[in-house]
Order: structure tokens, then C-alpha cells, then sequence
């Protein structure tokens, strides 16, 4: 028995055309075809969307990395009229050539079972590294504390010169230069040991440690040697830069 809340189907068709300037027959086609149209698209997109997962676990094993990085993997959309069924047995995955791991890689797959397929899935990696950058715009000849410095993770191949990644490496430097708010912070915008600054020096022969006192004669970063005043003797040494406010020489 029909439910008598729902019209026939001829009947609905009849309703429908006089609210629409569609033919019978055309409303018919689509209302016979777009439910499994829906499905077999979305389908396709959920196997295809899988081959993309799988792509990028394949290639994320294989990039090192330091304790401190992050990586962001990424597989390009795969288009869903290339027709891919699911791979229920043998699905395996290669780098061809080298086998590198490179920023724009393509990983070639191949599922081994009927029906087989193969495709080249291209993914793009990203290394990003802790970088110490400026908290706030730094002004040229500031005295570097903890509220001016941030780390930041950035892309590896967009990173120029000496970059730290840890901001109390920085503190006692001073800036060069003006540098603006979320720049890295690079070894030469800074004088971690300034011309006239008093300074440490670690004298260092076999196991024996000595310290003095010392007035610098020039500017230098991180493990620059520069020429260094001895306070007490007024002696002039070389001395390589190890801290802010440190040198060190060996006897």
C-alpha cells in the first residue's frame, strides 16, 4: 500500500514543471542519477585522499631531522578522474633515482593487486628551524635582554647567515643595527663583545685555568678573534669571543 503522504513519482514530475521552466523528462534524468552520482564522486575522493595520506607518511619517514624541528609535509590533490580503486594487498612506495628527499619530491606508488595502478604523487617538504628573532623593533646600539628576543620557527632554506636558536646565547649583546620586530637575529647585526667593553679572559694551559680582566680594542661576534687590552699587565693579546663579555686564549 502506498503512504498516502507522498505523491507518485509522475505526479510529483507533473508538480514540479509547472514551478520550473525544465522539461519532465530532464528533471527525471536528474533525479534518477544525482544520488549515485554524489556517491561515486565522494568515493573517489576518500580513496584518492588516502593515496595522498599515504604519500606524505612515506616521504616524512624519510627526512632527518634535528630534536628541536618541525616538519610540514604536503601531497598535492590528486585528480579523482584518474581512476584509482582501493589497494587492499600490495601498495608500495619509491623515490625514483637517488631516492632523496628534496623540497618538491615526487613519490611514485603502485598498488600490485587487480586492478593494478600507478601514480606520481608530488609533495612538497618544509623544514622549519627555531630561530631567534626580535620580540619588538630593536634599535641600533640596544643592550639585548630577554624581553627582546622570541624564537620563532622558520623555513630552512629561507635562512641567511648565523641564526641562533637559542634567545640566552644574545643576552649582554648589542645591536649593530636597527632590526625589525620578527627579523632573525643574525651573528654579524651583532657586537657580542663592543670596542672599550671590559671583559673576561680565560687563560687556558693543559688542565690549568686562569682569569683576568681585559678591555676590548674592537668589535666581535660569536668566536671572532679580536685584540684584547690586559687591565693589569696592559699586555695586547688575540682573544676569540665565546660569550657576551667573555674571550678566551690558549697558552
Amino acid at each position: 500500500m502506498l503512504n498516502r503522504n507522498f505523491l507518485p513519482l509522475s505526479a510529483a514530475l507533473r508538480s514540479l514543471s509547472k514551478l520550473s521552466s525544465l522539461p519532465v523528462f530532464i528533471l527525471f534524468l536528474l533525479s534518477a542519477n544525482m544520488g549515485p552520482l554524489q556517491a561515486q564522486t565522494l568515493g573517489a575522493s576518500n580513496v584518492h585522499d588516502e593515496i595522498r595520506r599515504y604519500a606524505e607518511d612515506y616521504v616524512r619517514d624519510l627526512v632527518p631531522l634535528q630534536p628541536d624541528d618541525k616538519l610540514e609535509v604536503t601531497a598535492a590533490s590528486i585528480d579523482t578522474r584518474i581512476a584509482l580503486t582501493e589497494c587492499l594487498g600490495q601498495l608500495t612506495a619509491d623515490i625514483r633515482g637517488a631516492g632523496d628527499v628534496k623540497r618538491n619530491t615526487h613519490v611514485f606508488l603502485q598498488c600490485h593487486e587487480t586492478p593494478s595502478w600507478e601514480i606520481f604523487v608530488p609533495v612538497r617538504v618544509k623544514v622549519l628551524k627555531p630561530v631567534v628573532t626580535a620580540s619588538d623593533p630593536i634599535t641600533r646600539n640596544t643592550l639585548l635582554q630577554a624581553q627582546h628576543l622570541s624564537v620563532d620557527y622558520q623555513d630552512e632554506v629561507l635562512l641567511r647567515g648565523g641564526v641562533f636558536s637559542n634567545p640566552s646565547e644574545l643576552i649582554g649583546s648589542r645591536s649593530k643595527r636597527d632590526l625589525r620586530a620578527g627579523q632573525p637575529i643574525l651573528s654579524s647585526q651583532l657586537c657580542v663583545v663592543c670596542k672599550g667593553d671590559r671583559v673576561s679572559i680565560l687563560a687556558q694551559t693543559g688542565g690549568l685555568s686562569l682569569k683576568t680582566d681585559g678591555l676590548a680594542k674592537e668589535d666581535g661576534s660569536f668566536n671572532d678573534t679580536i685584540r684584547i687590552s690586559n687591565v693589569n699587565s696592559g699586555r695586547e693579546i688575540s682573544a676569540q669571543i665565546v660569550a657576551a663579555g667573555q674571550v678566551q686564549v690558549k697558552l
